[in-house]
């Protein structure tokens, strides 16, 4: 075979194919402009999706750490109020203590130090004799007339309250003037 020959059948193995029309071409474009604007419009779903997800998870962390706070909270407040009558007795013991003995001595030692305990943790006492009445730190369980003193005053305190902060842990038994 001659080396022209050869270059023929080379060529026939190379067969071209045919130029595609531009009607095809552009329908073939605008096919593929479509899936891009769905592949878009899918990624800016999935992307929403995500974001609401991230949001969703970051609220749901927040209100968790909260509800420990709150959960806590209200434990120690619990725990204090456990307490109260235990520190109401030595208080009613060392009010008794009034000589020197030693047990006396030990009585007003403790009472100062379940005191202290209290101060510690940041409990406070509502003490509220001539305060105006306040039902969200006083309860009223006796009633007195009284044409001198201002109307609705507390005019004794029968139990002490307690409280942390804003949280009441327990509220003041009063006695309150109409």
């Amino acid at each position: 075979m001659s080396n022209e020959t050869e270059k023929n059948v080379d060529n026939i193995d190379e067969v071209k194919e045919p130029k595609e029309s531009k009607s095809k071409q552009k329908a073939k474009l605008l096919e593929a402009e479509e899936k891009l604007k769905a592949a878009e419009a899918e990624n800016a779903e999935l992307n929403d999706k995500y974001m609401r997800l991230a949001a969703e998870y970051d609220n749901f962390r927040r209100r968790s750490a909260k509800e420990k706070e709150a959960l806590y909270g209200d434990c120690f407040a619990e725990a204090i109020g456990a307490f109260l009558p235990v520190i109401d007795n030595a208080e009613r013991a060392a009010e008794y203590a009034t000589d020197d003995s030693e047990l006396a001595k030990g009585v007003l030692m403790l009472n100062k130090q379940l005191k202290d305990v209290l101060s510690k943790m940041k409990v406070e006492e509502i003490l509220p004799d001539g305060e105006q009445f306040d039902p969200n730190f006083h309860n009223a369980i006796m009633h007195e007339e009284d044409d001198e003193s201002p109307e609705n005053t507390v005019s004794q305190t029968l139990q002490k309250g307690y409280r942390i902060g804003d949280k009441v842990i327990r509220h003041a038994l009063v006695k309150v003037v109409n």
